[in-house]
């Protein structure tokens, strides 16, 4: 059984699965993971029909830069993400600082960190929410980080046929949160930034998701 954390609002039900065949991606990282976010979207093209999420540590009273940084590297709309928001494809958004962010069918659903000490749980958090609602168009990408989150998630998305990805650790500025994902043995592809840009333009292509000039 997956382990749930403190917090964790994961609908499973037939309404919360409407739409499901979104193809959502999740961007997992804390520190050194602005470079790979920035590096990944800027040589994706603006239509790839997937849709993009970055869960990123940072604490509650931040305000998050990464909606005003990211523009200048992608056509795509960047924002945070806002309760009930429907998901839509070609758009990337940011968890804001402080909430937890989760999939409830096709909707990005928010609830205020209840995990206060030791190291954040939001990316497998929302993995598990995104594993229960979205199946094998489920697409989880682990960066440069601390410590384990997202790890405990990757089985979920791989049972539910979804794909993972994770940095080569040599291109990590740290490489522990990538090396803890692949110590799960779930990891599908050990790729540096530019590699996963490219895996993530293909998988958008087998998909048949892509558009094409």
């Amino acid at each position: 059984m997956s382990e749930i954390f403190e917090g964790d609002i994961i609908e499973t039900n037939a309404a919360s699965q409407s739409n499901n065949n979104l193809s959502i991606v999740c961007f997992g990282a804390s520190a050194g993971g602005l470079e790979p976010y920035l590096k990944i979207l800027s040589l994706l093209p603006s239509e790839t029909g997937l849709v993009f999420i970055i869960i990123h540590h940072q604490p509650s009273d931040w305000k998050s830069l990464l909606p005003e940084i990211i523009p200048h590297y992608t056509q795509m709309p960047v924002k945070l993400v806002e309760d009930g928001e429907v998901a839509k494809a070609n758009h990337i958004y940011v968890s804001p600082p402080g909430m937890q962010v989760y999939m409830s069918g096709d909707k990005f659903r928010l609830s205020p960190l209840l995990k206060q000490w030791g190291w954040p749980r939001s990316i497998s958090a929302f993995l598990h929410s995104l594993a229960s609602n979205h199946s094998k168009h489920a697409i989880a990408v682990i960066l440069s980080g601390l410590d384990a989150d997202g790890a405990a998630a990757l089985k979920p998305i791989k049972d539910a046929g979804g794909i993972v990805i994770a940095q080569d650790f040599h291109t990590a500025m740290q490489p522990e949160m990538p090396m803890n994902a692949v110590n799960t043995g779930c990891v599908d592809f050990l790729l540096p930034p530019i590699a996963i840009a490219e895996k993530l333009q293909s998988i958008a292509e087998e998909r048949h998701l892509l558009k094409k000039p």
